[in-house]
């Protein structure tokens, strides 16, 4: 508990003596002169400065509340500023409120910003619950009139508190005061901090005799007390580069409309604090504020233009949003970059040597395949923080190479503080320097301001590192660009002891792999859905990039780090479900349009054709109007569909018992509670090894504080309960045999569909579930006869293996891991494989392959994952060596064919190695040719060749963002483990 209070009130805990010295100094700074008054609109949700109603106003007093948790308001702010003060440089207008403001002048124009909000150990502000605004420009007579837009956002992670206005007043400042009170504070941290006893009992007798003459009245005697201790040099060769920072989540504990209104208060309070502060950097890296900006804050646009032309506001990382890597598609990944690198080199000028930094500092863990990712887009180096949340070992590196799964490498800092909300002050600076395993190298980032709901560096964050440049007891302190810290880190990459190898996993959050169930889905539906729009438009020649630029840029906001991965209040998940069936929508539309133009589409007599849309051969059954056809299509191809004859009996493998069904291919038997005790191939080899989806009902507590983000790791130590079918029905229906198993229990049923299809080895289990339990998790559990000592698991563009057994932390660690498409494992006669639709989350351990299904936390979305889910997840056994037939699987699973009407052509691209996944073909940005990107899918060295029908006179070769690096020999094109190429079509 104790350790917790010092977390939460800082030095208010752990100083309470000086800590009220400083309050007693803090009430000599600012003296009231005039009040304000005050008049206020209150709405639930925002209105436009335009749009207010000067009629609409009613008087407020302090201790006025304007809501709860997102209400919105107005206060209008109008008073004199009296004769004598007018022009005095002394002279500044307070306001107190309880929340968030952007502060208007009488015109409209944004002028300052506001911000109250409880950070975890925060410095007490000079202000108390006041804050200078900056910029007010008097009237005639002195005359002063404001407006804020206020909004409260709940106190640290809850939705609990008011908002609440204090007053607002013009007031005199007393500098002599205020620079004693930033000295003071300063030196009270330090010796707080420092392990040096002589220091600490230096700056302890300077601050008694400070203090002691503050309270006599001598207000320069007290400074002159401070003075030898802050004109003490510093006597470290260690340098921190300082960028101030000020994360802001797109959406998390507050919804996207409030986001914008955060970033014009954290780019306003930037800009004014540039102003003022000689050398201050200021850093922000997600363009898609920046579009919010430039379409709502024109001005304020502007301002941020010249900032970054002065190189004062360095533009930091080239993705749209700071995004999740565990869950999103690898084409994702990849336009993050692409679209995030055109708005800054549009909007800004940027060059590439501007862009080579990845900022992503709390995203939940890295995928093994983001090196090759990032590299390929421009960029070498990256930042996070995030490994410090590790809540089984120690990430033992803090600066260091990260080499992916293709073997790209990037150069990595992890701020050693592990923060990216740094105060600045002289604990995190020595916290940082204990950290640092790599601290002889005598360098390190520091990203201070107040971050997550933005805000950046406020008054104290300047007035403490200000203090710190070159102060005895603690490394030396520069104001720096992140870019120019990691030009010099890479003159240093010599010195660096560690290469790691494969994903950054993140050793908490595994239960944002499941959380918000249908986000996940729509996800990946979406992101298939923009597939098939981008390779049918390539196909008939039509440049999709201004068409279905707006939906990517959509899904690229619902893929950052609190969306996607199920972590953000109830209306943020609801909108993001919205926002995807809305892009799923468009792009259906969209798609139909380009069908209608493919060859043999506009004869309407023709019959019905299949269109594959996937890099795989596919032969399969597929089920029109209620009657069955049987496709035939090659890769990037449409065929006409055969019927199949209804007369006949056609499939007379199929057959069933009372417990078991088959289809020649393979015979499952089923045990009482629903699960397949026994799958026997053609060759009477056995594939399970104690059942085969059982499905099992897990407690799943609360998980202070992070509920939705977390899983207990001991969660496996409770014996789950045993789900049991009430009802099982099996029919035949043309090529499939179909079992029907209802489960129900206290709070929800199951309705699931177990299928095996003619000709396949695939075993899907169609599944229905309304779900209402709380703090309950669903899982499917497999153990087959096949396992190894890893598990195969699907990351994007690739694959990575991951410990099954439990010998050491970090295997242990890693007790949940996400996969895509499939997760596979194997020994030496065979192997098995569990394929999804849209799940993530999997436990492959002991002999055990579960899949969580569904989860139900309450918070911070009480209601999460309640409803109705409809998905469907297959297994199927496999030779050791034919894990392609699991890749192709993943894909026909994720990637059914079109039906259109009399479609019809041959392949427009394939390969002539199963090994190489042609993932994406879509229009070349920039209008100039067709972009083909294939992918090495087995971790082996391997030449294809690529075989296409789309014109073209050249071929080139291409980073992931289009830039040529060479000829392409289609005949002869080599990759090594993992490549991911990106073939371009001109002429």
């Amino acid at each position: 508990m104790a350790n917790l209070v010092t977390w939460l009130f800082g030095i208010a805990a752990t100083e309470p003596g000086d800590y009220l010295k400083l309050r007693r100094i803090r009430r000599r700074i600012y003296t009231v002169v005039a009040p304000l008054e005050a008049e206020i609109i209150r709405s639930p949700e925002p209105i436009p400065f335009g749009d207010l109603d000067p009629d609409a106003f009613t008087a407020a007093r302090p201790g006025t509340s304007w809501g709860q948790t997102h209400d919105c308001a107005w206060i209008r702010l109008t008073g004199t500023i009296p004769e004598k003060l007018r022009g005095d440089p002394r002279t500044v207008v307070m306001l107190g409120i309880r929340g968030e403001a952007l502060v208007h002048d009488a015109g409209g124009q944004v002028i300052d910003s506001v911000s109250t909000v409880f950070l975890q150990g925060d410095l007490p502000h000079a202000g108390a619950q006041y804050r200078p605004l900056h910029h007010v420009e008097p009237g005639a007579n002195g005359a002063v009139e404001l407006f804020a837009d206020v909004s409260y956002n709940g106190l640290l992670l809850y939705a609990v508190g008011r908002g609440v206005y204090h007053g607002a007043h013009v007031a005199t400042r007393s500098d002599e005061a205020f620079d004693l009170y930033y000295d003071y504070l300063t030196l009270l941290v330090l010796a707080h901090a420092t392990e040096d006893e002589a220091l600490e009992a230096g700056i302890r007798e300077a601050l008694h005799t400070s203090y002691d003459r503050f309270a006599a009245g001598d207000l320069r005697g007290a400074r002159i007390a401070l003075a030898p201790s802050l004109d003490a040099r510093s006597e470290s060769d260690f340098v921190y580069s300082a960028i101030g920072h000020g994360h802001l989540d797109m959406a998390w504990l507050w919804p996207l409309r409030e986001t914008h209104r955060k970033a014009a208060r954290t780019y306003i309070r930037a800009l004014n604090t540039i102003e003022e502060h000689d050398g201050y950097l200021y850093g922000t890296s997600q363009p898609q504020q920046l579009l919010w900006i430039k379409e709502e804050q024109p001005a304020l646009y502007d301002r941020v233009k010249q900032a970054v032309e002065a190189r004062r506001i360095e533009l930091q990382g080239s993705f749209w949003v700071e995004t999740d890597t565990n869950l999103a598609g690898g084409e994702a990944l990849i336009r993050q970059s692409l679209v995030g690198r055109r708005f800054l080199k549009t909007e800004f000028g940027l060059g590439d040597d501007d862009l080579r930094l990845c900022w992503l500092p709390d995203t939940f863990g890295y995928s093994g395949n983001l090196p090759q990712i990032i590299s390929k887009s421009g960029m070498d180096w990256f930042q996070t923080i995030k490994l410090a949340w590790n809540k089984v070992t120690v990430f033992p590196h803090r600066s260091f190479v990260w080499k992916g799964i293709d073997g790209s490498s990037v150069l990595v800092h992890m701020p050693p503080e592990g923060d990216y909300n740094s105060r600045g002050a002289a604990d995190g600076l020595l916290t940082g320097l204990k950290q640092y395993p790599e601290r002889a190298i005598n360098t390190a980032l520091l990203v201070f301001g107040s971050g997550d709901g933005g805000g950046g560096p406020n008054e104290v964050h300047l007035e403490v590192t200000g203090r710190e440049h070159d102060l005895r007891g603690l490394p030396r302190v520069e104001y720096r660009s992140a870019g120019d810290f990691f030009r010099g880190l890479e003159q240093k990459v010599d010195d660096l002891p560690h290469t790691h190898t494969g994903e950054l996993y993140l050793e908490t959050h595994q239960g944002t792999y499941t959380t918000q169930a249908l986000i996940k889905k729509h996800d990946r539906l979406a992101g298939r859905k923009l597939h098939e729009a981008e390779a049918l438009a390539a196909m008939v020649g039509d440049d999709s990039t201004v068409v279905l630029e707006p939906h990517w840029r959509a899904l690229l906001l619902n893929n950052f780090h609190d969306i996607l991965p199920g972590s953000s209040i109830e209306r943020v998940n609801r909108e993001a479900v919205e926002a995807y069936e809305r892009i799923e929508a468009a792009a259906d539309a969209y798609s139909a349009e380009l069908i209608a133009r493919l060859p043999g589409a506009q004869d309407v007599a023709t019959p019905d054709s299949a269109i594959n849309l996937t890099s795989f051969p596919r032969r399969e059954f597929v089920k029109v109007d209620r009657l069955w056809y049987q496709a035939d299509t090659a890769p990037y191809a449409a065929a006409p569909l055969v019927p199949l004859d209804a007369s006949a009996s056609p499939f007379p493998e199929l057959h069933h018992t009372a417990d078991s069904m088959a289809n020649g291919i393979l015979t499952l038997r089923f045990a009482a509670d629903g699960s397949i005790d026994s799958c026997l191939d053609a060759h009477g080899r056995e594939h399970s090894a104690g059942g085969l989806n059982r499905l099992t009902l897990h407690r799943d507590p609360y998980q202070w504080p992070f509920d939705a983000w977390d899983i207990g790791q001991k969660y496996t130590e409770r014996t789950p309960r045993t789900l049991r079918p009430s009802s099982v029905d099996t029919t035949i229906d043309g090529p499939r045999i179909i079992r029907s198993q209802t489960y129900t229990f206290k709070r929800g049923s199951i309705e699931q569909r177990i299928v095996l299809e003619s000709g396949s080895e695939l075993v899907r289990f169609e599944t229905r579930v309304d779900w209402h339990e709380t703090h309950r998790m669903l899982r499917a559990d497999f153990w087959p006869a096949h396992y190894g000592d890893v598990a195969k698991c699907e990351i994007q563009f690739g694959h990575i293996e991951r410990a099954t057994t439990e010998l050491d932390a970090p295997s242990t660690a890693q007790f949940e891991v996400c996969a895509h498409k499939w997760l596979a494992t194997s020994d030496a006669d065979g192997g098995f494989a569990l394929l999804n639709d849209g799940k993530y989350g999997h436990r492959a351990k002991a002999g055990l392959i579960s899949l969580n299904l569904l989860r139900s936390p309450t918070f911070p979305d009480k209601t999460a994952d309640r409803g109705l889910h409809t998905f469907t997840y297959a297994f199927r056994p496999f030779a050791p060596d034919a894990l392609t037939e699991v890749i192709r699987d993943g894909y026909r699973l994720n990637n059914p064919l079109l039906i259109a009407p009399g479609a019809a052509f041959d392949s427009v691209a394939s390969v002539d190695h199963p090994g190489i996944v042609i993932e994406t073909i879509k229009p070349a940005e920039e209008g100039r040719g067709v972009i083909v990107r294939l992918y090495e899918s087995l971790g082996e060295p391997t030449t294809a060749a690529l075989r296409t029908t789309l014109e073209h006179s050249r071929a080139s070769e291409t980073d992931l963002i289009e830039r040529t690096t060479g000829d392409a020999d289609l005949d002869r094109l080599e990759f090594t483990p993992f490549e991911i190429k990106t073939i371009l079509l001109e002429g």
